[in-house]
């Protein structure tokens, strides 16, 4: 079925953009900036929704990419104990040596599998907890509720990613770079490690390896120190992009329903949602659905997130995030594809970061969704994302995230899709 999207509609979305920006500026994870924003949404979601209400949560949004820092240090330490062995030391001192720069690069690999590559909190109690907020606004069923919808998107913005506004390209191979020197020193270290107790001599023939390999890494480890600065030195994203676009749509979809409530299915229940602290680690959604997993899980839920919505021209649904080597319903992406196809809106189906050679292995340090947090608890969900690769390196996390870089007629696609998407219960 076509829709048409008003003017008025249209105007709004991109309006709205351009003046939480103007109005809170940057927006990092449990900035006062940031409860600005929800209010501000929660303020037009009030105006259209049956009800809206804003969920406090607590988390530490600084663990998330703060857990860098933390790595950084334990492998250059552990490096300095290795650097120590030449020395003429007595055997306990050699073996003790030995095993803290094997157990400091042990400790580092589990700091990383567990906050990058699986979201976990895992050392996130040595930072500060602060408060944050979701903020949900609900189309009421017509009948008994038997189903639930979600369109979310999250209003916090990125920490700005030093490295990528500084280096441009040379941001992956950095982060490459820094990833092979602690797996491949982690496996060294270990190695090291067991001879020891074999060989008391066996590290001499590693040494003269490992030097090369610190060589090597350094640079890539100190300049992953540095890639976040502290404090109120890291709010400098406006997020247009990402994500105040999928705001837009959200509340965008939010007019237009409240218009048109007929397209509403019997028995099924409309949530739009804007999560916090997505850029902390997905702490917004993860809150959300660990206290809601309960009745999303009685009502059949289905969740599309959008992040990223900038370009009409590269609309992905997003079935797999290989960061987190996350699967999301098949059931969601087939019902969005169908949607984009009622709609005469081209569309593609693939993995975050897209399907191409460098676009897959790109894909492996892009991090995760808001998507994320609900198919790790089984609950159906999927991702739409509309980014020009080519054109994300100028801005994506950086100061240079403003409204002009969203393309006209990226965000009524998008809004067309998910209204589809609900017509597709009937």
């Amino acid at each position: 079925m076509k829709l048409d999207i008003s003017n008025e509609d249209s105007y709004f979305m991109y309006n709205f953009i351009q003046e939480i920006i103007d109005k809170c500026g940057a927006r990092m994870p449990c900035s006062p900036q940031e409860q600005k924003a929800a209010l501000m949404i929660k303020n037009e979601m009030d105006k259209v929704c049956d009800s809206c209400e804003i969920e406090k949560f607590y988390c530490h949004p600084r663990a998330f990419l703060g857990f860098i820092k933390v790595i950084i240090v334990l492998t250059l330490v552990s490096y300095i104990a290795f650097f120590f062995l030449p020395l003429n030391l007595p055997f306990y001192w050699i073996q003790g040596l030995t095993t803290t720069s094997f157990i400091l690069n042990l400790i580092s690999i589990l700091i990383l599998w567990n906050e990058f590559f699986n979201y976990r909190e895992f050392i996130d109690p040595l930072f500060k907890n602060k408060e944050s907020q979701n903020v949900i606004g609900k189309f009421k069923p017509k009948g008994k509720l038997e189903k639930i919808i979600i369109f979310s998107g999250h209003h916090d913005s990125a920490l700005q990613f030093n490295l990528l506004k500084t280096l441009k390209i040379g941001y992956p191979i950095i982060i490459f770079a820094g990833l092979i020197v602690l797996f491949i020193w982690f496996i060294t270290s270990g190695l090291i490690f067991i001879l020891s107790f074999v060989n008391l001599f066996a590290f001499q023939d590693f040494f003269i390896f490992s030097i090369v390999l610190f060589i090597f890494g350094v640079p890539a480890l100190i300049s992953l120190f540095f890639f976040v600065s502290s404090g109120e030195k890291a709010n400098k994203v406006p997020g247009a992009v990402d994500n105040l676009s999928a705001v837009g749509i959200v509340l965008g979809l939010g007019r237009y329903l409240q218009k048109n409530k007929h397209l509403i299915p019997n028995n099924t229940e409309i949530r739009l949602i804007s999560f916090g602290c997505e850029e902390a680690g997905l702490r917004g959604a993860y809150r959300y659905v660990e206290r809601h997993k309960d009745e999303l899980m009685e009502y059949d839920a289905e969740c599309v997130n959008m992040d990223a919505i900038q370009t009409p021209q590269s609309i992905s649904i997003i079935n797999f995030e290989p960061s987190t080597r996350t699967k999301h319903s098949e059931t969601v992406v087939n019902k969005l594809i169908k949607a984009a196809k009622n709609t005469e809106i081209n569309i593609t189906s693939s993995s975050l970061g897209g399907s191409g050679s460098f676009e897959k292995v790109f894909g492996q340090i892009t991090g995760g969704t808001d998507a994320t947090a609900f198919s790790k608890s089984n609950i159906k969900a999927a991702n739409i994302s509309a980014m020009n690769l080519k054109r994300m390196l100028e801005f994506y996390h950086q100061p240079g995230d403003t409204p002009d870089k969203i393309e006209k007629g990226a965000l009524e696609s998008v809004l067309k899709v998910c209204l589809n998407y609900i017509m597709l219960e009937d």
